[in-house]
C-alpha cells in the first residue's frame, strides 16, 4: 500500500497509466511486457514485480520526483507483504478444489473482518455446509490485512477443552518461556496484527473463556471461528453459513440458469472428478437439479452424491436418495473421518446434545415442512424433554444454536404479532427419524402429531353457514397452506395405520381448502384411498374396518364434487348416486337433498339444463322440509342458475332474490357472494350490462377481496369479461380473460363442456376486435397478474 494514499502498487500503476493516456497494450509495447502481465500487476494478482520491471514501467510512464519515489516504494512494500503472506499462508490448509457458490458469503465475511469492532467472528451452520472451506478462503483473501499472518488451528481431533490453549500454542510454534504461564506466553505472541482461524469449536464450548481472554488481552488479534453452535461471548459476531441456493427443478428447464446454479455446478464438478465424460445436458439437467434439491443444497451431501455417478445412472441415484444416509458414504479419505459419510457428520452434532435436546430433536422429526412453537409444545412436550428442561422454548433455542434447526418469524395475517416457525433440513430430519424409530417413541409421537393437525384442520374448516369476520377465510386458508405438508403426513400415517376415523375427519375438514387452493388431484387420491379401506381386513384377530355409513356417504359426495371440478363428469355422477343410495338407506333426507343438488350441478355443467332443473327442484323440496337456511338458499341459487340457462330470466331472478333475502337474514357471506354473481349473470343475459357489472363487482369485493373464494372470483372475472365485450371495452375484456385463464390453470379447473363453445366465441370476438398483437399483449398482462392484484386491477378499472 502507498503510505500516503493507501493505494497498492497495482492501483498506482493503473492511475499513472491512465494519466499518461496509455492502454495496457500501449504500455506493454513500451516496456516489452505483455498486456496480460500489465493486467495481472494492476489487479494485484501478481504482487512481486521484479525491480527491473518496476524500472521499465517507471521509464515508460515518464515518472519523476515524488511520483517515481511513491511508485518504487509501493513496489517494495508489495514484495515485502507478499513474502509475509506466503509465510502466513503456509499455515492454511491448501484446498484440493475451488470454492463454488460462495462469492457473496466470502466477500461479506471478509468485509466484516475489516471492521475494527469485529474481532471475534463465528461462522455457524449445520455439518457439511462448508464452514471450514469458506473460512480458509476468507483467511487467504484477508492475509494482507494481518501483517503477522494467519494461523489455522484444527480443533476437531481434540476431545478435551483443557487442550485448546496448548493446541493454539503449538499451531503458533510457541515454546514454553520460563517464568510465564502458557496463557501469558500466547498473549504476548498474539499482540501483533494477526488472525487465528479456530476450526470446529462446537464440541469444545467449555473452552470459550480462553478465546474471550485472548481477544480481550490482544488488541491486534482477530479470531475467526467455525462452529455448529455460537460461542456466546460478548465480543462475538455471528455469520450463519446457509446451504447453497437451490435450482428450480419444477418449471421449464433453462440450461443457462441451471448452469449458473452453485449447487448444480458443484455436483457437476465432483461428478467429473470420478467420471470425466460427465456433462450437464438438457436430458439430465432436471434430474441433477432435483438431486440438489433433495440434498438441501448441502455441499458435503452433494459431493458424496456426485461421487456415486460412477455407480448409478442419475435417475437411479435420485430414487436411491429417498434413503440419503445409506447412499451418501465413501467420502474422500483425506477428509476427517466424520465427513466421509453424511450420517457420521450429523451424528457428530447429535452426540454433542444433552438428553433433553436429543429427545426433542428426535420428536421434531415427525413434523414435515416445519412447525410452530404451539405445535412443538403439543406434540413433543413430554418425557425426556420435560425431565431435562421444562422450558421447550429454551431447548428449541439450543437446537437452533447448534445449527440443527432453523428458526424464522411468521407474520400473522392481521399483522398483530410474529411467531417463530422451526424447520429442519431433510438430511438432518432423516437421521432424527432413524433415532426416533430406534428410541421406541415413534408411535406416540406420530399419534400426537396426527391428533394436533386434526384439531387444527377441523378448527380451520370453512363452515359455509357461519356468520364470521370475512378476513377469517384468508387466515384459515393461509394457516392450512403453511401446514399442508404436516396435514399430508398426518393423513399418510392414518392410512398406513388404518386409523380410519382420523383419516376421514381430516379429509372432510380439508376438502374445500383443497378445491379452493388447487389441490383437487391430491384430494381425489386421499378420498379414494380412504374409501378403499372400507371393509379392509384388520390386524390378526380384528374385525374388518368399516366406515360409519354417514361418513362414507359424505366421502363419496365430496369425491363426486372433486371429480366434477376436474371435468370427470361421468365418474362424478357414479359417486353422487352411490352417496345418495347410502343416504337413502339411512333415511337421511338432508343428505339425499345434497346428493340431488350435486347431481344437478353435474347436469348443469354438461349442458343438460332440463335434468338440472328437475334435480334441483327435488333437492329444494327436501331442503325446505329438512335442511338449514343455508341449504335452502344454496339449492334456490342452484335452481335459479339452471332456470336462467333455460331462458326463464323472470323466474331465475325471483328465485335469486328469495335466496339473497334468506342469506342476508342469516349473514351467510359465502352464499351472498355466490348469489350476487348469479344475479350478475341474469342481468348480463337481460342486456342490463351496467347492473351486471355492479353485481359482479359487489360479489368480487365480498367473495374475492375479503374472503378469497377462488371459484367466486373466477365466475366474476369471466362474467365481467362478457360485460366488457358487450360494452365495447375490448382491451379490458382481453385482460380479464387472461386473468381468468391463469386462475383456471393454477387451480386445475377446466371449462365445463357446456361453456366451451361460448367461451371460444367470446375470445375469438375479442381477438378479432383488437387484432392478434394487441389481444396477446392484453391477455398476457392479465394472465401475469397475481390473483390479489388481478382483483384490485379489476375493481379499480372504470375506463
Amino acid at each position: 500500500m502507498d503510505a500516503d494514499t493507501g493505494f497498492s502498487f497495482g492501483d498506482l500503476l493503473r492511475r499513472f497509466r491512465g494519466s499518461a493516456n496509455l492502454t495496457q497494450e500501449d504500455l506493454a509495447a513500451r516496456t516489452g511486457l505483455t498486456p496480460q502481465a500489465i493486467g495481472l500487476l494492476e489487479r494485484g494478482e501478481r504482487r512481486r514485480p521484479h525491480r527491473y520491471t518496476v524500472q521499465k514501467l517507471a521509464e515508460a510512464l515518464e515518472l519523476t520526483g515524488q511520483d517515481h519515489s511513491r511508485f518504487e516504494a509501493a513496489a517494495r512494500r508489495s514484495t515485502a507483504r507478499r513474502a509475509v503472506a506466503e509465510l502466513s499462508r503456509r499455515d492454511l490448509p491448501a484446498p484440493a478444489t475451488p470454492l463454488i457458490g460462495r462469492t457473496r458469503e466470502a466477500a461479506s465475511v471478509a468485509h466484516l473482518l475489516r471492521h475494527e469492532d469485529v474481532r471475534l467472528l463465528t461462522l455457524t451452520g449445520p455439518g457439511g455446509v462448508g464452514k471450514t472451506r469458506l473460512a480458509i478462503e476468507v483467511a487467504a483473501r484477508s492475509h494482507e490485512a494481518f501483517a503477522d499472518g494467519v494461523t489455522f488451528v484444527a480443533l476437531a481431533p481434540l476431545r478435551d477443552s483443557v487442550l485448546v490453549l496448548s493446541t493454539i500454542a503449538e499451531a503458533l510454534g510457541i515454546k514454553d518461556v520460563a517464568g510465564q504461564t502458557l496463557r501469558e506466553t500466547v498473549e504476548q505472541h498474539l499482540r501483533g496484527k494477526q488472525m487465528l482461524l479456530l476450526d470446529n469449536f462446537e464440541h469444545l464450548l467449555f473452552a470459550t473463556p480462553v478465546v474471550g481472554d485472548l481477544v480481550g488481552a490482544c488488541p491486534g488479534l482477530t479470531v475467526l471461528v467455525t462452529s455448529r453452535a455460537p460461542l456466546r461471548l460478548g465480543a462475538e459476531h455471528q455469520f450463519p453459513v446457509p446451504p447453497l441456493p437451490l435450482p428450480d427443478a419444477e418449471g421449464p428447464i433453462q440450461m443457462g440458469v441451471l448452469e449458473q446454479s452453485p449447487a448444480v455446478e458443484l455436483f457437476c464438478q465432483r461428478a467429473r472428478a470420478v467420471l470425466p465424460a460427465f456433462e450437464l445436458t438438457t436430458t439430465n439437467a432436471a434430474t441433477v437439479a432435483r438431486i440438489c434439491q433433495r440434498l438441501d443444497g448441502l455441499p458435503l451431501a452433494i459431493e458424496l452424491a456426485a461421487a456415486r455417478v460412477k455407480l448409478f445412472p442419475l435417475q437411479t441415484l435420485l430414487a436411491k436418495l429417498a434413503g440419503r444416509l445409506q447412499v451418501l458414504t465413501g467420502g474422500m479419505r483425506d477428509l476427517p473421518e466424520r465427513q466421509q459419510t453424511l450420517r457420521d457428520e450429523i451424528a457428530w452434532s447429535y452426540d454433542l446434545l444433552n438428553p433433553g435436546e436429543q429427545a426433542l430433536l428426535r420428536r421434531l422429526a415427525v413434523f414435515a415442512g416445519g412447525c410452530t412453537l404451539e405445535a412443538v409444545e403439543a406434540v413433543c412436550g413430554s418425557g425426556a424433554v420435560e425431565q431435562a428442561d421444562s422450558n421447550v422454548l429454551e431447548t428449541l433455542a439450543s437446537l437452533v444454536d447448534n445449527s440443527l434447526l432453523v428458526s424464522r418469524s411468521e407474520v400473522s395475517l392481521r399483522q398483530e404479532d410474529e411467531q417463530p416457525r422451526f424447520t429442519m433440513l431433510e438430511t438432518i430430519r432423516e437421521y432424527a427419524l432413524e433415532r426416533l424409530a430406534s428410541s421406541g417413541e415413534v408411535e406416540e409421537a406420530q399419534w400426537k402429531h396426527a391428533q394436533y393437525y386434526l384439531e387444527l384442520a377441523e378448527a380451520a374448516q370453512p363452515q359455509a353457514s357461519e356468520s364470521w369476520d370475512e378476513l377469517d377465510w384468508w387466515s384459515r386458508f393461509t394457516r392450512l397452506e403453511r401446514e399442508h405438508d404436516n396435514v399430508r403426513a398426518a393423513l399418510s400415517w392414518a392410512l398406513q395405520n388404518l386409523e380410519m376415523e382420523t383419516g376421514a375427519r381430516l379429509a372432510i375438514a380439508l376438502w374445500w381448502f383443497w378445491i379452493e387452493q388447487g389441490y383437487s388431484s391430491d384430494a381425489r387420491r386421499w378420498m379414494e384411498a380412504l374409501l378403499a379401506l372400507d371393509g379392509a381386513e384388520g390386524r390378526t384377530g380384528e374385525a374388518p374396518h368399516k366406515l360409519p355409513a354417514r361418513t362414507k356417504a359424505y366421502l363419496l359426495q365430496v369425491s363426486g364434487i372433486l371429480a366434477m371440478v376436474q371435468g370427470d363428469h361421468d365418474h362424478a355422477v357414479t359417486l353422487h348416486e352411490e352417496s345418495m343410495s347410502v343416504y337413502r338407506e339411512m333415511g337421511h333426507k338432508k343428505g339425499v337433498s345434497a346428493s340431488l343438488r350435486e347431481l344437478g350441478f353435474v347436469a348443469y355443467e354438461q349442458g343438460d339444463y332440463d335434468r338440472a332443473v328437475s334435480l334441483h327442484e327435488q333437492s329444494l323440496v327436501l331442503a325446505r322440509e329438512f335442511g338449514t337456511t343455508f341449504g335452502v338458499a344454496w339449492s334456490i341459487r342452484a335452481l335459479a342458475d339452471a332456470v336462467r340457462e333455460q331462458g326463464d330470466l323472470k323466474r331465475a331472478r325471483r328465485l335469486l332474490e328469495e335466496g339473497l333475502v334468506l342469506s342476508r337474514g342469516k349473514e351467510h357471506a359465502w352464499n351472498i357472494a355466490r348469489t350476487l354473481a348469479s344475479l350478475g349473470s341474469a342481468a348480463c343475459e337481460a342486456g342490463e350490462y351496467a347492473r351486471a357489472s355492479r353485481l359482479y363487482e359487489e360479489s368480487l369485493e365480498l367473495g374475492g377481496r375479503r374472503m378469497g373464494l377462488s371459484h367466486t372470483i373466477l365466475l366474476c372475472l369471466e362474467g365481467l369479461a362478457r360485460v366488457a365485450v358487450a360494452q365495447g371495452r375490448i382491451e379490458r375484456a382481453a385482460r380479464l380473460c387472461g386473468a381468468a385463464a391463469a386462475l383456471r390453470e393454477d387451480r386445475g379447473w377446466p371449462l365445463p363442456p357446456a361453456k366451451r363453445a361460448e367461451h371460444e366465441r367470446t375470445v375469438a370476438g375479442i381477438r378479432g376486435a383488437l387484432g392478434e398483437e394487441a389481444f396477446a399483449a392484453a391477455w398476457v398482462r392479465g394472465h401475469a397478474l397475481p390473483l390479489e392484484e388481478a382483483i384490485t386491477d379489476t375493481l379499480g378499472k372504470d375506463e
